[in-house]
């Protein structure tokens, strides 16, 4: 918080408000950006009536194809990484990058632009910590997805495993390795949202119901019927 006391220094306290709220507000409006939705739209569906009923890679793979899920994922990872880069390099601060990467998350989740039904934010979430904390992105990412999409073949374990996981690595890092305390709270906040948004997973995966990475998705009217 060192950065946030030296920032505050010489400056009005209300122009600093308004500053993190102009971050804070980018952030979002940022992370609304559908890529899953748009390329859907691109190849003629709403990727949000198709299984899941979310914009997140996952189901745009089960509904739109290989090639609309990488043009996804790679849009939702770039959210994050802008969202903590514009942060950063505007107000200079780690808890700056931290909100604005928070509020991205929570724009894919609920964008405005799309009536606030999105995804679930996990690659949102990586694409900012790649940038607070690239070494702790990168073990806890390979690790979960080794025993999530490789092991299991449930993309859901993998984002469940992320958020278990990325905390106390981030308390390991801050502990021992001057990670700023900022990181630890960005993946405390954003692990809660993202838990929160997987808990329908969590319910198909105690009832054995998950599909499985490759399984096509049918309308959410013939699976609901």
């Amino acid at each position: 918080m060192a950065d946030f006391a030296v920032l505050l220094k010489g400056r009005s306290v209300t122009l600093l408000v308004i500053q993190y709220a102009v971050v804070i507000l980018a952030g979002y409006l940022l992370g609304s950006i559908p890529f899953g939705y748009i390329v859907g739209r691109i190849k003629g569906i709403d990727v949000r009536e198709y299984g899941s009923g979310r914009t997140g890679g996952t189901n745009v793979l089960r509904s739109a194809g290989k090639l609309a899920a990488a043009v996804s994922i790679f849009g939702d990872l770039a959210k994050g990484v802008i969202a903590v880069l514009l942060a950063r390099s505007f107000l200079g601060t780690e808890l700056a990058a931290a909100l604005a990467g928070v509020a991205a998350v929570v724009g894919h989740n609920w964008p405005v632009f799309i009536g606030f039904r999105g995804g679930a934010g996990t690659g949102t979430f990586m694409g900012g910590f790649f940038v607070l904390a690239p070494i702790p992105t990168i073990v806890v990412g390979i690790f979960s997805a080794i025993v999530g999409f490789v092991a299991l073949r449930y993309a859901s374990v993998t984002s469940i495993l992320i958020c278990l996981l990325m905390s106390p690595a981030l308390l390991i890092a801050v502990l021992f390795f001057d990670q700023p305390l900022e990181h630890l709270a960005y993946a405390l906040a954003v692990g809660s949202i993202i838990l929160f948004s997987h808990r329908p997973n969590m319910r198909r995966l105690l009832k054995g119901a998950e599909r499985r990475i490759g399984e096509p998705a049918k309308k959410i009217v013939e699976e609901e019927a």
